[in-house]
């Protein structure tokens, strides 16, 4: 092959992958070294003349060829992009959202020339100290690895979290300098301050907020608002968790002839925070609250969200209505939205109402007694119609933290009561009226939807070899909500029958926000939207919004493209304040662990790789490690059809909800992760520990906790 720059470029031009020195010596069958210093030389010149672009990674680009541009790296869920399009793997190149690049567009791919700029975002990690030099393991969602300090100084407490502006990198990945110091006496606030930092919670307010706050009014007062119907003489009464501070909803039953009329009167949020405000720019920014064990990082200020806007007994309220008539089967047979004044009788706890639904007896009015038995009737009424639909119902395999002196004092399991269910049922009803309202008033796509599709084929057919590794059937066209409860019905009464339940949840997509509506798979319905919580949610203020405009006689302030918009923007910020409720949490419980190395605990198989097994440590709702290193001496093949490894000479199985003895071997509650072995039979070996005496030769590591609801 004839050595020169037409054929340089035409090799480079042919290639897939950017070739390297190496690359081009095979494709050219170069083998002498007179040849070698010549293509050397020509290569020189082709970069210096421009005709080439010569990589970080010391590949060659055809200059201008492919599209050579310069750009942004952008975070899309777990990957990242480039304009749009996905990157290729990079190879000693570590990248990070807000990267500026110079890159080679390929086809539908992306290959990174070399970073012209670093994120000025600060990387949030923990300072490992390593003899001379310690580095910062990255909590950051958006990278994952070490950074190296251009001032080993800096980190003088190991364990610390710290905030880190990325300057460089080196063979081993980024290098930077610690610009912020988080915190380091363990416990509840640094694990959620540091997760707040490193998933980029915002907590601080637009600006402009402030001034819009002084010029709220501090009290409502009903007479100043003769066009809203009056409820104050209605007994309404919200209905919350016991630590609760804001309080979105409040409900209200009574039996007409046909059945009942079911009341949900909604904070009237959008009164307050108008669009296009400083309060709304706040609002839609944060796209959500966040609740952590020791706070909330409120979607609204305090002033609104515990204040003026949340339904506090006793006081007037602006309110959102959704009056429905419900009939004995379960049906709503109309329904009205109006603005209303309302005055909440009481404010209730799920333990208060349960007390009532027990024992027929509640230290309170009346008329909210009579109110309540009757909230009780409709519920059992919309319960027998969701079970009539097929709509999934599992309860919840979660726990709360009890928290004492910064630190966890226990772990509670959360007890899902009949009183949950009925504020459930109640505003599910709610959001389903919310969405026929818009839907029939304004056509399809002038809504915010909350939809949820059907489960991916690939996911469905694991759940199918799990169910059936558990005696459940589960057709192909079976595949659907009453298919699912079905083949769950059939595990009532097993003891771990929630573990299956957890299996069907991750099985199922997530759901979102969008104006194209595609149905919610797992209430088995045909529209759905959020109505009911717009204290804490922007997806109900924007239909709070358009849903008084529609009563008003006004056009939607929405068109399709802006709702598309910020559907896909909460949707994310949804995602984003689950991903910090789990690392804080996983973060928590680790932590409350750590000091029982070396113990034996009660374990359950949550799930099956080929390289090991997640154990759930039974009562503390926390997930670890067991390496398949860990399994004993022989050697363990993993079984997809089955979800099991099993063992090669003595055929020992380890399944899906094998409970197994497991000894703690290591913690790392910044990490979320856990070490496990295997407790053996009396004289048997398991894995290198008991072997050699060491610890566990792999150090592979498990995220503590699991996926929720």
């Amino acid at each position: 092959m004839k050595l020169d720059a037409k054929t340089i470029s035409r090799l480079i031009g042919e290639t897939d992958q950017p070739p390297g020195w190496r690359d081009l010596v095979v494709a050219l069958n170069i083998s002498g070294s007179a040849e070698r210093r010549s293509l050397r030389s020509l290569l020189k010149g082709m970069v210096r003349n421009g005709e080439l672009h010569q990589d970080q990674r010391g590949a060659y680009h055809l200059a201008g060829v492919g599209g050579v541009r310069r750009g942004v790296i952008e975070s899309s869920g777990m990957s990242l992009t480039f304009q749009g399009l996905p990157l290729e793997r990079q190879k000693r190149l570590w990248l990070r959202p807000g990267d500026e690049v110079s890159a080679r567009i390929v086809g539908e791919s992306v290959h990174v020339l070399e970073v012209l700029a670093r994120s000025s975002r600060p990387l949030i990690g923990v300072v490992r100290g390593h003899g001379r030099y310690p580095y910062v393991e990255s909590l950051s969602p958006d990278y994952r690895g070490r950074v190296s300090l251009e001032n080993p100084e800096e980190a003088t407490v190991d364990g610390e979290t710290v905030a880190v502006v990325v300057a460089d990198e080196d063979r081993r990945g980024l290098v930077g300098r610690i610009v912020e110091h988080l915190g380091g006496e363990g416990g509840v606030a640094q694990a959620v301050v540091t997760m707040i930092e490193a998933h980029g919670i915002p907590t601080a307010w637009v600006e402009g907020v402030d001034a819009q706050l002084d010029r709220l009014p501090k009290q409502v007062r009903a007479g100043r608002f003769p066009a809203r119907k009056n409820l104050a003489d209605t007994p309404l009464v919200t209905i919350d968790g016991v630590t609760a501070r804001d309080f979105d909803d409040a409900v209200f039953a009574e039996p007409v002839s046909t059945g009942w009329r079911l009341i949900v009167a909604i904070a009237d949020v959008a009164h307050y925070v108008k669009r296009g405000s400083s309060l709304d720019a706040s609002a839609r920014e944060r796209g959500n609250s966040v609740y952590l064990p020791d706070r909330v990082v409120p979607m609204l200020p305090e002033v609104l969200s515990n204040g003026l806007c949340s339904l506090n007994p006793k006081v007037a309220r602006l309110a959102m209505v959704c009056d429905m008539k419900v009939s004995r089967s379960g049906e709503v047979t109309g329904f009205d939205f109006y603005e209303a004044v309302i005055r909440s009788w009481q404010r209730l706890t799920y333990e208060r109402v349960q007390e009532f639904l027990d024992d027929g007896v509640l230290d309170v009015e009346p008329a909210v007694c009579h109110s309540l038995a009757e909230l009780n009737q409709v519920y059992q009424a919309l319960r027998d119609a969701r079970e009539v639909r097929g709509a999934l119902d599992f309860d919840t395999h979660e726990a709360t933290l009890e928290l004492e002196d910064n630190r966890v004092k226990a772990i509670h399991p959360v007890h899902r009561l009949t009183a949950h269910k009925l504020i459930e049922e109640a505003m599910i009803a709610a959001n389903v009226c919310a969405a026929e309202f818009i839907e029939s008033r304004l056509g399809e796509h002038k809504g915010m939807y909350r939809v949820h599709e059907p489960p991916a084929e690939e996911k469905l057919d694991l759940l199918t070899q799990a169910l059936a590794m558990a005696g459940v059937r589960l057709r192909h066209g079976q595949l659907t909500p009453a298919g699912l409860k079905a083949a769950m019905d059939q595990l009532t009464g097993r003891e771990n029958r929630w573990l299956y339940e957890m299996l069907v949840l991750r099985s199922l997509m997530q759901a979102v926000y969008t104006p194209n509506n595609k149905g919610h798979f797992g209430l088995a319905l045909e529209r759905y939207m959020h109505f009911t919580s717009p204290i804490r949610r922007y997806a109900d203020l924007v239909v709070h919004r358009i849903i008084k405009a529609i009563l008003a006689g006004n056009q939607t302030p929405y068109g399709t493209e802006e709702l598309l918009e910020i559907g896909t923007h909460i949707s994310a910020t949804e995602r984003r304040a689950e991903a910090v409720g789990w690392a804080v949490d996983a973060w928590l419980k680790c932590e409350y662990v750590s000091d029982r190395i070396g113990e034996t605990f009660e374990g359950v198989v949550m799930g099956v790789t080929d390289f090991g097994l997640f154990v759930e440590l039974q009562g503390f709702y926390v997930q670890g490690l067991l390496h398949v290193s860990e399994l004993g001496s022989d050697y363990f093949q993993y079984q997809p059809q089955s979800l099991s490894l099993v063992g090669e000479r003595s055929g020992r199985r380890f399944t899906l909800g094998d409970e197994l003895p497991v000894i703690l071997v290591d913690a790392v509650p910044e990490q979320g992760r856990l070490d496990l072995r295997l407790v053996q039979a009396q004289g048997s070996a398991t894995g290198r520990e008991e072997r050699k005496g060491g610890r566990p030769g792999r150090k592979a590591r498990s995220r503590a906790g699991g996926r929720r609801r």
